[in-house]
C-alpha cells in the first residue's frame, strides 16, 4: 500500500510541472517514464496521451480502465503547489492532478496478478480546451481495446462521491433581424434589439428544472451567455446575434434536446446549433457500480456539468465520476485538494480492484 505522505508528495511534484492545455508534453513524459519504470504492462502513447494495459489474467477476467487528464487551465497565480493545514493548493490540484496522482499509486502498488479485474489506466490532453481536441476522443479512436473493458472510472473532482452520468450541452446561435436607419429618423428602420425584446424577456426567465434519471436528479438549465449588435452608435441595428447554451439531462438524445431548445425560439428567427455533446449515460444498474456504492456507503449524485463519462458512454462503456477532488475548487485561485481525500478514494479503489464485497 502507498503511504500517504507519498501520495502527497507525488500530488507536489505533479502540480509543479506545468500542464496547461496545450502544453503537456513535459508531464506526459515525465509520465511515461514512470510507467514505463513499472516493469509490468504495456504503454501506449498517442500524442501527448498516454494508455497503460496491465497482464492480462489467465482466467477470463473483465476490464477496468481508470483514467484522468493531465492538463490544467491557464495559472492564476498558483502554478507552485504548497501544503497548509491538510490541504494541498495548487493549479490543477482538485481538477484533476489529484485524481491522477490516486491513479498512477494504483498502478505502482497493486499486483496485477491478484486482482480480480484486468487492469488499464489512461492519462490524456487537453481535456480543458475544446471537445474537437479532447485527447481521450483520440485514445479511444486509436486504442480499439478500451471498448471491451467493463466500467471505467473517470478520477475528476467529485470529493469522494460517486457521481454517475453527466448532463449534455449544446450552443445554438439565434439570429435576429432588422433593418439599419440613422438613429436620428428610427422610423426608416426596424430596430433588431427591439424587435428580439420580448423573446429574450421569455426566455432569460427559463426555469431551472429538476429532473430524476436512473434515481439520481439533474437539473435541466438554458442561459443566454452572450449578445451582439449594433455597427455604430447612431445606426438603428439590423441584427442581433444571441447565444443559448442549454444544459439537458441523461434522458434525452442530442436530437431530441436539439428539438426542445428549437421549439424555444420564433420560427421567424434564425437558429443553429454550433456545438453540442451527448450527455452521459447513467450506469446505476451495472452490479459493479452498486458494489462500490453499497461497499464503501459512497454518497451518490448525478454529474451536473460535462465529464468524458460521456465519451466512455457513447463507446459502449459503463462509467461513472469518481475522485478526490472537490469540484467546486476546479479553476479556482486558490484551488486546492485535501490529501486526507486522497487516502479515502486511493484505499477504496485499491480494495475494490483487488477483492470481491465478501
Amino acid at each position: 500500500m502507498i503511504s500517504s505522505d507519498t501520495l502527497a508528495d507525488l500530488l507536489e511534484t505533479l502540480v509543479n510541472i506545468p500542464s496547461e492545455t496545450g502544453h503537456e508534453a513535459a508531464i506526459a513524459d515525465w509520465m511515461a517514464a514512470r510507467l514505463g519504470a513499472l516493469g509490468r504492462g504495456e504503454v501506449q502513447r498517442t500524442g501527448q496521451s498516454l494508455a497503460w494495459r496491465g497482464p492480462r489474467g489467465r482466467a477470463a477476467r473483465p476490464l477496468v480502465v481508470l483514467a484522468g487528464h493531465l492538463d490544467t487551465v491557464p495559472a492564476n497565480g498558483n502554478a507552485t503547489a504548497r501544503r497548509d493545514s491538510g490541504r494541498l493548493y495548487g493549479l490543477g490540484s482538485s481538477d484533476m492532478k489529484g485524481g491522477d496522482v490516486v491513479l498512477l499509486a494504483l498502478l505502482e502498488s497493486l499486483d496485477p496478478a491478484r486482482l480480480r479485474f484486468d487492469l488499464a489506466a489512461v492519462f490524456y490532453d487537453a481535456e480543458e480546451g475544446p471537445a474537437a481536441g479532447n485527447g481521450l476522443g483520440r485514445v479511444l479512436r486509436e486504442l480499439p481495446w478500451l471498448a471491451e473493458a467493463r466500467l471505467a472510472i473517470l478520477l475528476e473532482p467529485t470529493d469522494l462521491r460517486v457521481e454517475l452520468g453527466c448532463i449534455g450541452t449544446m450552443n445554438a446561435e439565434v439570429r435576429v433581424t432588422g433593418k439599419s436607419a440613422h438613429s436620428a429618423r428610427p422610423w426608416l428602420g426596424v430596430n433588431a434589439v427591439a424587435r428580439a425584446a420580448p423573446w429574450l424577456a421569455e426566455v432569460t426567465r427559463f426555469p431551472v428544472t429538476p429532473v430524476q434519471v436512473g434515481g439520481v436528479e439533474y437539473r435541466e438549465t438554458l442561459q443566454v451567455t452572450t449578445l451582439h449588435a449594433g455597427r455604430a452608435r447612431n445606426v438603428v441595428p439590423d441584427e442581433l446575434t444571441v447565444n443559448l447554451n442549454y444544459r439537458f439531462p441523461p434522458d434525452r438524445t442530442l436530437d431530441q434536446a436539439e428539438a426542445r431548445l428549437k421549439a424555444l425560439v420564433p420560427s421567424e428567427f434564425g437558429f443553429a446549433v454550433v456545438d453540442r455533446a451527448a450527455a452521459g449515460q447513467v450506469c446505476a444498474d451495472l452490479p459493479e457500480v452498486a458494489e462500490f456504492v453499497q461497499r464503501f456507503g459512497a454518497k451518490v449524485t448525478g454529474k451536473q456539468g460535462w465529464t468524458d463519462v460521456a465519451r466512455f458512454t457513447a463507446a459502449g462503456v459503463p462509467a461513472f465520476n469518481f475522485g478526490p477532488g472537490i469540484p467546486e475548487q476546479a479553476h479556482q485561485a486558490d484551488e486546492y485538494c485535501p490529501l486526507e481525500n486522497l487516502d479515502v478514494a486511493y484505499r477504496w479503489l485499491a480494495q475494490f480492484l483487488s477483492e470481491a464485497a465478501r
